[in-house]
């Protein structure tokens, strides 16, 4: 059975902060897919530099979520979600470009036609989370158990595999407003995530799924470089490896995809032995 894709539905909702170039990019991809014509997007501003706010204002977002100060990940993410109206939001950060729009169909067909799915991922690696197959609107999908005593054994040998990932995802708006609650807010980047993750496992309102029992990567990063995450070890790694893998991007995009799964390996092994966290 086929889907009928409503766009006043779906929401996509930009988080960024100092990065109108890369901003540009990521939202021309938006707005030249086909398939998300009519979707309505915004853009949740932390308080950027004026040339960067100046930047933003030029762009043609449908609505322009800014703040008189900088509050931090956990705020602009609240602002950004706060701001929508729509059944389902499209949650991206400034520098992920999508690459395959029917991926974001066919997220939201999920969500409408399985109720226990609160949030599609469209990055990531599932293989490691306990996983049920099921198909709903035409579309084949992965639930993550979180729920599984198999899930709680995987976090104590790998903590930082979690079923929520602020990597791009679409989700149900009442996955915040009621089984999950909105993000934490003035505390640093690293600590919102971990309290947001902590809090999906800990509800049992909502499954997170997958479009693929394997690694998905419906979204690509633009630039590691830039990266606002600096107090973390495994992101430190990724501003230095990355950085000397990106110019293979443009060069030969099969060399730096393999390049990436192995540096990736190496990092899974390095969390299995505790090395990083």
């Amino acid at each position: 059975m086929s889907f009928a894709f409503n766009p006043r539905d779906l929401q996509v909702v930009f988080i960024t902060y100092n990065r109108s170039h890369l901003l540009a990019k990521s939202l021309a991809r938006i707005r030249e897919a086909r398939l998300l014509q009519g979707v309505r997007v915004i853009c949740s501003d932390d308080c950027s530099a004026p040339e960067h706010q100046q930047a933003i204002a030029t762009m043609g977002f449908d609505q322009v979520v800014g703040t008189p100060k900088n509050g931090g990940l956990g705020r602009n993410n609240n602002k950004g979600l706060r701001a929508c109206d729509s059944k389902y939001q499209l949650m991206v950060q400034d520098d992920c470009m999508l690459e395959k729009p029917q991926a974001v169909v066919d997220s939201v067909a999920i969500l409408a036609g399985d109720a226990t799915v609160g949030m599609v991922r469209l990055h990531g690696d599932p293989s490691h989370f306990p996983l049920i197959e099921r198909q709903v609107n035409g579309v084949r999908y992965w639930v993550a158990d979180h729920t599984s005593p198999a899930y709680e054994a995987l976090k104590a040998t790998l903590p930082r595999r979690r079923v929520y990932s602020d990597q791009p995802h679409v989700r149900r708006r009442e996955m915040h407003e009621g089984a999950v609650g909105y993000y934490a807010e003035g505390v640093p980047m690293e600590k919102t995530e971990r309290d947001y993750e902590d809090r999906v496992d800990a509800q049992r309102a909502y499954f997170v799924a997958f479009l693929s029992p394997t690694h998905v990567d419906f979204f690509d990063h633009l630039q590691h470089g830039d990266s606002l995450r600096t107090n973390n070890l495994k992101h430190r790694m990724d501003r230095r490896i990355l950085d000397v893998l990106e110019p293979l991007q443009l060069r030969d995009t099969w060399l730096y995809k393999g390049l990436r799964s192995v540096y990736r390996a190496v990092q899974e092994l390095l969390e299995r032995v505790g090395v990083l966290r």
